[in-house]
């Protein structure tokens, strides 16, 4: 019998299975003991996330019961509605979009060359907590305005909040305390900057000069919006890059044309990212009833988008299962859709490219260490904490 619970061991160990279920028998399933509704088909999820009628992402009328045991982002960005979520993204955009991409390229490629040749001649790397997380907390600080000097400590502060305790469903004391912790940190951080009066033009002066968000808790506001920034800049990217890396070496001959040729990563960079997207789902609340495949969703519920599972899609794609770095989907689901799409996907992109294309370039025939790589199993983020590699055959290493 079919059952979803994003909470069930069988989803934190392998959700795939359950999702193409899903998506056969129940593509809208109703998720009772958190009165939700999961979407799993793409085309479905494609249209709810641009829907402004009947959604919103201003979660205060929802029943928490379900929200409650995830990352709370009230007060942030990614929890408002048009027009003030508008007018926010479009001063955020410059520091992210395709131009910023470009400039800040040399100085990803020089802190990825940099890190590489640090583990040279260990002969091996931690793809996930020395090289692409090193250079997304680099990106991070450049583009939000974090002390460079507080990046090893920024990152241990994101591994802590994403931490899971046996036993306890979503968001455990560990997590709460890293929360709080990167709130106060941030919230020093912010009131030096406002202190100096310096203007650097990054994230934290635009959080600071936000209109309508002065007064007693504006520091406490821009600590909240920085806080998503640096866990969206920190923790997904690394992920996406760790399984990369596991099936292109899985798949030695699309490793091997990707090496010969470079030009084609931008491609195998869409199809990494729609094989194995960590972010199980995210949330919208319904402003008014309505259908979606003849089921009535009522005003006030929470919607599901299954992510992953519309990347998985067989409607969408052909062979959804097999992973083809010549696929070229001209649509996937990773960077979400609609008006709020991921405000770093041109920047994860870039990253990703010159991690594959320097890496490719000093250790074409790398090998995972499987013993040692540790997987994160949780309801929200899936994905590597750990994944070593070596620069060539094991017994050389």
């Amino acid at each position: 019998m079919l059952h979803y619970d994003p909470y069930m061991p069988e989803i934190q160990e392998n959700p795939n299975e359950i999702y193409r279920q899903l998506r056969a028998e129940s593509p809208l399933y109703y998720v009772e003991r958190f009165d939700a509704w999961a979407i799993a088909r793409f085309e479905d999820i494609w249209q709810a996330s641009q829907d402004v009628v009947h959604y919103t992402n201003t979660f205060s009328t929802a029943d928490r019961s379900l929200l409650d045991r995830v990352p709370a982002e009230m007060e942030v960005i990614s929890s408002m509605d048009p027009p003030r979520h508008t007018e926010i993204r479009k001063q955020l955009f410059p520091l992210f979009g395709p131009a910023a991409t470009r400039r800040l390229e040399p100085e990803i490629r020089k802190w990825t060359v940099e890190l590489l040749e640090a583990h040279l001649e260990s002969g091996r790397i931690d793809a996930v907590r020395e090289l692409a997380q090193q250079v997304a907390v680099r990106v991070a600080c450049t583009l939000s305005g974090f002390p460079m000097e507080d990046a090893d400590y920024l990152v241990d502060l994101v591994t802590r909040f994403f931490a899971r305790e046996e036993g306890v469903e979503g968001v455990g004391e560990i997590g709460l305390a890293a929360r709080q912790e990167a709130w106060t940190y941030l919230e020093r951080v912010t009131r030096e900057r406002k202190e100096s009066a310096q203007q650097r033009g990054d994230s934290m002066d635009i959080f600071l000069s936000l209109r309508g968000e002065q007064g007693p808790i504006e520091l406490e506001r821009a600590a909240r919006h920085l806080t998503l920034l640096l866990i969206g800049a920190t923790e997904t990217f690394p992920k996406v890059f760790a399984t990369g890396l596991l099936r292109l070496w899985q798949h030695p001959e699309q490793r091997r044309e990707l090496a010969e040729n470079p030009g084609l990563i931008p491609t195998a960079l869409t199809e990494i990212l729609r094989y194995d997207m960590p972010t199980q789902w995210l949330g919208r609340v319904t402003t008014a009833d309505h259908e979606i495949r003849g089921q009535k969703i009522r005003k006030g519920q929470v919607v599901m988008f299954l992510y992953p599972s519309g990347n998985r899609d067989e409607l969408e794609f052909d062979a959804p299962d097999t992973f083809d770095i010549h696929r070229n989907a001209p649509r996937i689901l990773s960077f979400g859709h609609g008006q709020h799409r991921c405000l770093g996907a041109f920047m994860a992109r870039m990253e990703g490219q010159v991690l594959l294309e320097e890496l490719l370039k000093r250790a074409p025939d790398y090998e995972v260490i499987e013993d040692e790589a540790i997987r994160l199993k949780t309801e929200f983020v899936q994905g590597f904490s750990h994944f070593p590699i070596a620069f060539g055959p094991l017994h050389q290493a």
